[in-house]
């Protein structure tokens, strides 16, 4: 392994966009909608296993794409709320033993970045969402979220920048 070669288990880039409402994040769960490979590159396998639980709104960085742009991307493009302001993302990474993987250590990068909605704007769900809604991160059980999104939002709530 060591400089030159990929962990044996992979490796993720994630961006996932924060979209807050006083105390509340906005969370979706996965529509078992086939745009999801392109929107964020989840595969049918994926959305049925991960598509009961809450997810914090995101996808996979694209080859070539920038934090940034990945972050505006989730917000115009998945979410399909134009106008909205973000934050630079914060960066923050995680292994663990994949099962996926044969027990092989797996890596994640993720990019933090939150939104603020622009004025005016209406929750409504785009037709890939099967729900979209608004939790309190701190209220809402660790087995109410998919795809180990609860992880994501805990490290979210103790390193983001207090207000």
């Amino acid at each position: 392994m060591g400089f030159w070669h990929a962990p044996e288990g992979g490796f993720c880039l994630n961006v996932f966009l924060f979209v807050r409402n006083g105390s509340k994040i906005l969370l979706g769960k996965y529509g078992d909608d086939p745009a999801w490979e392109s929107l964020a590159g989840l595969d049918a396998g994926r959305r049925k296993r991960f598509g009961a639980g809450w997810t914090v709104p995101g996808s996979h960085v694209k080859f070539g794409e920038e934090p940034r742009a990945a972050a505006r991307r989730v917000g115009e493009e998945i979410l399909q709320i134009p106008g909205m302001t973000y934050s630079e993302p914060r960066v923050e990474s995680d292994a663990y033993p994949a099962d996926f993987a044969g027990g092989k250590l797996h890596y994640d990068v993720w990019f933090f970045v939150d939104a603020q909605l622009p004025r005016g704007w209406t929750l409504k769900s785009p037709p890939w969402y099967a729900e979209l809604a608004w939790h309190d991160p701190e209220s809402l059980p660790a087995s109410a979220y998919g795809r180990s999104h609860q992880d994501v939002v805990a490290r979210w709530r103790e390193t983001r920048p207090k207000a």
